[in-house]
């Protein structure tokens, strides 16, 4: 779907305004620095070097601090050569010997420095070239990488950041060259991307990005769209990413490791792709992210947290639970989809041998069944206790239930009022415990309205939700959710009835999705994509049931309502409802609700945590279910490329920020 100019432009607004003040580090080189591009005459590669040099002067304009470390090996193969000299490469990089370093220094401090301040500064920019020597801006030893012998090759051991620092608040941009200098005044040629990284990571940069000669890190022709640090090791090993992309990567996951927030490879070749990259939520490359674990660990008394592995104070660091969605990551979500569609296709038994106990103090229809029969599904068997059987904090203590379940069990699901009770089983159990819901949070319901969404051809970034109704624990679950995946939501309740003050606030501070808490049902639901509502009155709130109808009369999803929606918005209830309240039965059973499809995918994606918990998802799936993997993804892929409404396939990479509006 084309955009116009103006929406091209409101979509971009929210990323200046969350990057504004922040540092880039730019690692320049490759095909950009060629004048014309690689493929050939009247590509829109022509004049990238002054593309170039516009879009970092943009960056800057609009108050984005910009620093660039640029390459040029081809610069320095070809006066090299010039020269009479060969150029020698090992394990990706150049070998250095005294008469190559004198090249090195010659070229890149000399005249592809020069050209680059010239070009940044034509544009309208106000750039300042450095190298590594000046000031002791890089301060070097030798770089011998696994035993091998580079010559005069660097590592970086200092950065003088706060020289840095003041040139870039004096409002110039740094524009520097690779090559570093030891204590004793020995000086090193740097490889271009370990230097940018550990400049980023010095400056603790916002983002990092390295312009390649390719659209990212390809694996059989297709673009890997987001990276993880076991999955790059993985494809280097299969020789996947192979020579020069390897010290990339490597240098992406070092700066990562130590406060870069994320790096991007992105084709230099592409006219203004680094805009792209930057300011659309589909990106043009690959984003390469901190090795994030599936699902994680709460650390005794913190509700929202970092996921990752052996938090310090967890009773049980090792296992992995699914308390509320904080825990979960966009590859997560992403990865819990597919195996969704494989655990549909398949009768494959993940959980042979293995038991699941289902805790629950509020009565169910369908978390009880599904997660009873998803558990049959995979193989393994169930036990139900009723709170009465229990007496979970009353007849025996939280602590030693979840010691003895844990003793009995594979995995503990509970159902239960108070949020605290599940972090208590959390804590005290040695398996995984699953939140099947709470006053705080409904985790497992939102994974399966996102695959139901998904499924209808909405999954989006920046897709509207509009959440019409209480602010309660589904509510803040699309919250957590918005944290993750980027998106629009607009959640409409009276007030006095709006979401827990905390749980907003780490969703609007995440910075990936516009969310707005809105007293008029009409101005959420308008171009929604997705309009959502659940009962007023929730089980333990009995007493208020009076009160409540009375405060929400005005915010019923009904016909009326769904006319300010987008004509293909899907309707959506997490059931149980009450037809006549908060949803009438035309909005409910029209060609576009989906509500019961919501309830099927319970089963489903449940099975989806389950395995993924308990059955190694990484290791059950067969070469034949990785095939169906495959199919069921083209379809998918076939499915969005054919809808001309949503044209934007599923997928998880560039957040747009958070805007809050009360």
């Amino acid at each position: 779907m084309t955009q116009t100019k103006e929406e091209i432009l409101t979509s971009a607004l929210p990323y200046i305004q969350r990057y504004e003040g922040k540092t880039f580090v730019i690692k320049y080189g490759g095909a950009a620095m060629t004048e014309a591009s690689p493929y050939g005459s009247g590509h829109q590669g022509e004049g990238l070097k002054e593309s170039f040099a516009k879009d970092v002067t943009l960056l800057k304009k609009i108050g984005i601090n910009v620093v660039i470390v640029h390459g040029g090996g081809n610069a320095v193969t070809d006066i090299a050569k010039r020269l009479g000299m060969e150029s020698r490469f090992v394990g990706g990089q150049r070998y250095t010997d005294t008469a190559t370093l004198e090249t090195v220094v010659m070229t890149l401090a000399g005249s592809v420095n020069k050209e680059v301040v010239a070009l940044v500064n034509r544009a309208g920019g106000n750039a300042v070239g450095l190298c590594g020597i000046d000031n002791n801006l890089i301060t070097a030893k030798k770089f011998a990488p696994k035993g091998y012998d580079l010559g005069l090759v660097g590592e970086v051991e200092q950065v003088n950041v706060d020289w840095l620092n003041k040139l870039i608040a004096s409002g110039v941009m740094p524009v520097i060259a690779p090559i570093g200098v030891s204590a004793e005044g020995e000086v090193y040629n740097i490889n271009a991307d370990i230097a940018a990284s550990a400049i980023a990571q010095k400056l603790g940069a916002e983002k990092l990005f390295f312009l390649t000669d390719t659209e990212g890190v390809m694996l059989e022709g297709e673009l890997v769209p987001t990276l993880t640090n076991a999955r790059a090791q993985q494809l280097i090993k299969q020789k996947v990413i192979t020579g020069g992309m390897i010290p990339k990567v490597n240098a992406a996951f070092e700066a990562l490791a130590n406060g870069v927030n994320k790096v991007h490879l992105i084709n230099g070749a592409a006219k203004h792709s680094l805009l792209l990259e930057i300011f659309t939520h589909e990106g043009v490359g690959t984003q390469i992210i901190r090795e994030e674990k599936v699902f994680g660990n709460p650390k005794s008394g913190i509700v929202f947290r970092v996921s990752g592995i052996g938090n310090s104070g967890d009773e049980h660091p090792t296992k992995h639970d699914l308390l509320d969605l904080t825990v979960m990551t966009k590859q997560d979500v992403e990865d819990l989809m597919h195996l969704t569609d494989v655990l549909k296709h398949t009768d494959a038994k993940p959980l042979a041998g293995k038991h699941v106990t289902l805790i629950f103090q509020k009565p169910s229809l369908r978390t009880r069944v599904s997660f009873e029969v998803g558990v049959a599904q995979l193989g393994g068997t169930s036990l139900y206790l009723s709170n009465e059987g229990v007496g979970l904090g009353e007849r025996e203590s939280i602590e030693d239930v979840a010691k003895v379940l844990s003793s009995y069990s594979d995995c503990i699901v509970a159902r239960l009022f108070d949020h605290n009770v599940l972090l208590g089983l959390a804590k005290y159990s040695s398996v995984p415990v699953v939140n099947a819901l709470t006053d705080v949070g409904h985790p497992c319901q939102i994974l399966a309205d996102m695959y139901t969404i998904r499924q209808h051809g909405k999954l989006a970034p920046g897709m509207k939700v509009a959440f019409i109704g209480d602010g309660n624990n589904v509510a803040h679950s699309w919250l957590e959710m918005a944290a993750i995946y980027p998106m629009h939501l607009a959640i409409a309740a009276p007030a006095g009835y709006h979401p827990d003050p905390k749980i907003l606030d780490y969703a609007v501070q995440s910075g990936i999705s516009t969310i707005e808490i809105l007293d008029d049902p009409r101005v959420a639901a308008d171009s929604a994509d997705v309009t959502y509502t659940d009962v007023w009155t929730s089980m333990g709130q009995e007493a208020e049931q009076e009160a409540r109808k009375k405060a929400f009369q005005s915010f019923q999803v009904n016909k009326q309502l769904l006319q300010l929606a987008h004509p293909n918005a899907l309707v959506m209830h997490c059931l149980p409802a009450h037809r006549g309240e908060e949803i009438t039965s035309d909005a409910m059973d029209s060609a576009h609700s989906v509500v019961f499809d919501q309830a099927e995918n319970r089963l489903h994606v449940q099975k989806a945590i389950l395995t993924t918990l308990l059955g190694n998802s990484a290791r059950f799936a067969s070469s034949t279910e990785e095939d169906l993997l495959t199919t069921i993804s083209h379809e998918q892929d076939q499915k969005y490329s054919e809808n001309p409404e949503y044209d934007q396939k599923p997928g998880f990479h560039e957040e747009p920020t958070a805007v809050y509006h009360s």
